[in-house]
Parts: structure tokens; C-alpha cells; sequence
């Protein structure tokens, strides 16, 4: 670790960070074993003003699309700079900053050298992965390796939904997310990465099950009736998406193009063959029309076909993996064997090895496309309220396949046949769980077995620090009210029922004006709503919680309800009943919401 490196923090820098993009048109070459042997690079072409004892940030475009070195500038003449390494950056950091991070953060596409400093979306994403980068090195906030399944359990209102989002960001982008960074920003790119497939969110509870998470028979009405179809969950989507990239990401590049090229020549095949309503010829005689495209699903009508109506569903991935075998097939039979290791062939076998045929009379007018190398990104799965669901039930028999010893790529990898599409399944590495508990639901000792021993568990409990500067709300001490609150419920109840300080976070709202009329909402509508479902209506200790055993009665949020009278209710005739002398009915006292000394007198 270079001394230089060690003393810098980036957010700090005095001089504009510059970034040089090698090889910009691709001339140069791999520059990076230069770079490495001669711990630096002479006679760099200078297409940007930078000075002697810069810091500048290489990013590699040959192939390897993302910014890699930390560079310092030793000498400048009118048309050249001589660069010294200071420090090759971690395969994590970057990966971090890869071409995809850095678009997703503000890079505009084609930009070659620039000044970091003028893209401020961008500069605060770089700076916050290097700082974290050197302060790994120094031992300072040190970035924790996340789980690949964690649950955030605590009582309601402690933020367990809210640090999803941060918690995705930190496992997609490979970095600490600030405690300063702007909530609305970290939202907006939290959309961005859950628009481009990379995060899904869900939330469990009684009816959700199998069908919905992973895949199910569903039942779709049209012009023809009702018609059965298999479809992917959520979970089953997701996996497929996170297997692909995690497939590809070991793929060179020439075999990317290759099934780039693939894909591009069977969408052109499939659509042409629609449009024109081409007709296929079958081994035996028989013939076939494409008759739509749907998804991943190709549906063809043959009139000697004894499928319902005639249509037969055709998978475009199984057509895929055909087209990509480079196999010489010469009857369906032999595809049905060297292609999918089936002894005994289907019948949609001798639909594909018809269209096998004819692919490969046809010509392709396809463009090439760039060179680009995929990296490999991570993927989450949000699973809101997860102790709400039957586990067993929505997961099946695929929660052994979650556990990072069983994922694809681990020594001990497992995969499973689904039970409907009888597809091989298997989850992915750079697949993340994070679930949310609300211990007010359910104890953690009654979670599913199978789940606590696959899950790691985060406690988040109410945070009164983030009060601090909420002590004066008319001069109530929002902290201190708070405190005592989840004393008392710890003591009558459990620490799993206390009260979570997101509560109380909109009174640190700007757009809150009138901040006594929030507190009386907050209390009226969430907190005493809160207190009832606790302790299922026993108002003597919602009091006690309340303080409103110690205060006089016009401060009292539940007080004694005074006006009853016996034998105006009843009857005289009551003398078989024992009615005790301490039978208390209790009412929301509606006025002691408006009075400043309600609250503070809950803490004083």
C-alpha cells in the first residue's frame, strides 16, 4: 500500500480529480501489463490540462470497461504526461466503478477524458467508493461484506423497510452508504436499479405461496375460453436474471458477441416467419405455421396436431440452446439426445428440429455490435414482512437451494427440477435476500426453522439518537417522551414491543409546520392505536404506559369514565349480580391531546 494512497482522501483533494480514458479509439493496445511491469506509464497522450503531483483515476476501456488505477502525474510537456502508479484498485472497487455503475450514476455514454469535479451526481458517487476504498486500507470504516440472506427484525416503526433501500444500495454498488447522502437520491437510484430488473420487492403474508414466489398453473381467460399456462414467480424471474449475468460475466467477449449475434438472427428468423406466415415442413410429412410470439414463448398451429386447438408452445431458450450447440443434427431424435440428454424424444422435438432446418438456409442481415464485457452485478430480492408468510409453503423445497453453500458456482452447488415447467433450477451467487420482521408479529423463536439457520439476523431497535434534534417541539422533549414510553412497555410486555422512533420522524419533517398538531396526530392515530393491539384493550396498563395514573384527569389520554350509575343502567332488580365497587369503564380523554402538559408529563 503506497504512503501517498494512504494519506488521501478524495473529497478532499484541492486539485479537479481528472479521469483519462485508455485507448479511446483503440489504438494503443492493453496498456495495463505496461502500466504494472513499469509501475507506471510514459508519454501519455495529453488531451487534458492536469500538473506535476496530480492525482488522476485511469479508466480501462480495452475490454475491461471500468476504472482500475490511481495515477499520480510526474512530468507534463506540450503533448504528453508521464503517469506513476500508486495503486491498483481491488477487483470489488472496480467493479464499482465499471462502465454500467458510472451511466447509472451520471457518466454521459462516449465521454472520453474529463474533470470529475464538473459532474457532481457522478464526482459524489466515485469519491464516496475511493474514500471508502483507502479508509479500507487504513482500517476505518471498514466496508462490511454483506450476507447473501439477511433479515432486519425489530418493533414496528424502527425503519427495517426504510434501510432496504440503503442495504440494496450497498450490496449493488459495493460501498458504505453515508449517513449524510441525500434520502431523496439514494430513492431515486433505488427506482433506477429496480426499473433495470436488478432489485424486487415483495411482501408475504397468509395466501402468498408457491404459485406467486416461484411458479405456479394460472388460469387465463381469451376469445377461446380458458387456458392453463405455466408462469415464473417473482423469485424464479429474478434468479434467471441473476444466473444470466452471473453466466455471462465469465463469458469472454467473443462468445458474448457470438450469442448476441444468435439471439438477434433468431428474433429476426421468428419474426419474419410470422409476418410472412412461412410454413415448415415436419420429418413425416406434416406442416406447421408460426402462429404468435409471446415472451419467451414461440405458438405454432399444425392441423394434425392433437393439442388443444391445434396450438403447440415452443420454448425460444430451448430453440436457443439448440441453434448454439454447433451440432450437425441429422433427425430429431439425435437433438433431442445431444441437446437435451432426453433417450426418449418429445414431440415439440420434431417442431424444433424443423425450424433447426430452415434456420440455417436463411441469410441474416445482423449489425455488429460493440465489444462490451459483462460484469458481473448484483441482484436483490426485498421480502417485506417475511415472518407473515408460510415459509414452507412459498419456498418449497427450494429453501436449500438459497444457502450460500448450495448456490450456483459453490462447491457444494445444488440444483433442483421445478415440479410444473420440470426446469432445472438453481440460485445464483449475486442473488441478495434481505427480509424484514416485525417482532411485534411473531417472536424469532417461532420463525421457521429452516429459515433461521439460512438467515443471518440484524436487531434493529428504536434509535433515539436520531431524536436528538427533536428536543424542543414546544418544549417537549421528544427523545425523553419517547424513552420512558419503551421503559414501561419493556417492563409490562417485552423490549419486541416497543415503539420504534420512525413514529416521530415526521415531526423532523421541513414541510411540517404546526409541529404540535403532528404530535397530537402521531398520538391519537398511531401511538394509543399501537398501546390497544398491545395489551388487546387493557386500559390500566395503557395508563400506566401513558403515565396517566400520575397526572391530574385533564391530562389524562385515558381516563375513568365517571357517569355511570347503576340502577339507571340496569334495572333495581339486581341484587343476584356482584357488581364490584372497583368496575372501572375507561374513554379517550380527546381534550388532553391539544394540552403541552399531557406529553411532558409522561416523562417528568
Amino acid at each position: 500500500m503506497s504512503e501517498i494512497l494512504k494519506n488521501i482522501k478524495f473529497s478532499e483533494l484541492e486539485n479537479n480529480i481528472v479521469v483519462l480514458t485508455h485507448n479511446p479509439k483503440g489504438r494503443w493496445g492493453d496498456v495495463r501489463p505496461q502500466i504494472e511491469h513499469d509501475r507506471g506509464y510514459k508519454n501519455w497522450n495529453k488531451s487534458i490540462n492536469v500538473e506535476v503531483g496530480q492525482i488522476v483515476l485511469v479508466y480501462i476501456s480495452k475490454s475491461v470497461y471500468q476504472i482500475q488505477y490511481i495515477m499520480q502525474v510526474t512530468n507534463v510537456t506540450d503533448d504528453a504526461i508521464d503517469l506513476k502508479l500508486i495503486q491498483k484498485l481491488d477487483s470489488n472497487t472496480s467493479n464499482a466503478l465499471s462502465y454500467n455503475n458510472l451511466i447509472a450514476n451520471g457518466l454521459k455514454p462516449s465521454t472520453v477524458n474529463f474533470i470529475l469535479n464538473n459532474n457532481q451526481k457522478l464526482y459524489s458517487y466515485v469519491i464516496s467508493v475511493l474514500d471508502n476504498t483507502t479508509n479500507l486500507y487504513q482500517g476505518k470504516n471498514k466496508m462490511l461484506t454483506q450476507p447473501l440472506n439477511q433479515i432486519l427484525y425489530g418493533p414496528p416503526g424502527t425503519g427495517k423497510t426504510y434501510n432496504t433501500i440503503n442495504k440494496a444500495i450497498e450490496i449493488i454498488e459495493n460501498r458504505k452508504v453515508g449517513d449524510n447522502e441525500d434520502r431523496e437520491e439514494l430513492k431515486a437510484k433505488f427506482e433506477e436499479y429496480k426499473n433495470a430488473g436488478q432489485i424486487e420487492f415483495v411482501t408475504f403474508h397468509q395466501s402468498y405461496g408457491y404459485e406467486e414466489f416461484i411458479e405456479g398453473i394460472k388460469a387465463k381467460t381469451s376469445d377461446k375460453g380458458i387456458e392453463y399456462k405455466i408462469e415464473p414467480g417473482t423469485f424464479k424471474k429474478l434468479s434467471k436474471l441473476s444466473r444470466e449475468n452471473y453466466e455471462n460475466s465469465k463469458k469472454s467477449v467473443e462468445k458474448l458477441q457470438h450469442e448476441r449475434s444468435l439471439q438477434q438472427k433468431i428474433e429476426q428468423f421468428l419474426n419474419d416467419s410470422l409476418e410472412e406466415q412461412r410454413e415448415f415442413t415436419k420429418t413425416k410429412g406434416g406442416k406447421f405455421k408460426i402462429k404468435d410470439i409471446i415472451d419467451t414463448s414461440v405458438f405454432v398451429y399444425a392441423e394434425d396436431s392433437n393439442y388443444n386447438e391445434n396450438i403447440l408452445e415452443l420454448d425460444i431458450d430451448e430453440l436457443f440452446k439448440i441453434l448454439d450447440s454447433d451440432m450437425e443434427l441429422k433427425t430429431s431424435r439425435q437433438l433431442a439426445q445431444d441437446v437435451f440428454g432426453i433417450n426418449n424424444q418429445r414431440q415439440k422435438d420434431t417442431y424444433y428440429f424443423s425450424i433447426y432446418k430452415e434456420f440455417h438456409k436463411q441469410k441474416f442481415n445482423v449489425m455488429k455490435e460493440e465489444e462490451i464485457k459483462e460484469y458481473l452485478k448484483n441482484y436483490i430480492l426485498i421480502i417485506d414482512e417475511i415472518n407473515r408468510g408460510n415459509i414452507s409453503k412459498i419456498f418449497g423445497e427450494l429453501i436449500t437451494l438459497v444457502e450460500p453453500s448450495k448456490r450456483i458456482g459453490a462447491d457444494e452447488e445444488i440444483r433442483i427440477k421445478l415440479p410444473y415447467s420440470n426446469e432445472d433450477f438453481g440460485v445464483p451467487q449475486n442473488l441478495y435476500i434481505i427480509g424484514t420482521m416485525n417482532t411485534a408479529d411473531r417472536s424469532i423463536a417461532l420463525m421457521d426453522t429452516a429459515l433461521r439457520r439460512r438467515f443471518e439476523f440484524c436487531e434493529m431497535m428504536p434509535d433515539l439518537e436520531t431524536l436528538n434534534d427533536l428536543t424542543d417541539v414546544d418544549g417537549i422533549n421528544i427523545k425523553s417522551l419517547l424513552e420512558t414510553i419503551n421503559k414501561r412497555v419493556e417492563y409490562l410486555y417485552d423490549r419486541d414491543h416497543t415503539i420504534g422512533h420512525a413514529y416521530f420522524m415526521s415531526l423532523k419533517d421541513e414541510k411540517t409546520t404546526d409541529k404540535k398538531a403532528e404530535l397530537d396526530n402521531i398520538f391519537r392515530n398511531k401511538i394509543i392505536p399501537l398501546l390497544q393491539e398491545y395489551f388487546y384493550d387493557d386500559w390500566e396498563k395503557i395508563r400506566l404506559v401513558l403515565g396517566d395514573n400520575q397526572k391530574d384527569e385533564q391530562y389524562q389520554f385515558v381516563k375513568v369514565k365517571k357517569d355511570y350509575k347503576i340502577n339507571d343502567l340496569f334495572g333495581k332488580n339486581i341484587d343476584d349480580f356482584d357488581f364490584s365497587d372497583e368496575q372501572k369503564v375507561y374513554e379517550i380523554n380527546k381534550e388532553a391531546f391539544s394540552k403541552l402538559e399531557s406529553y411532558r408529563k409522561i416523562y417528568e
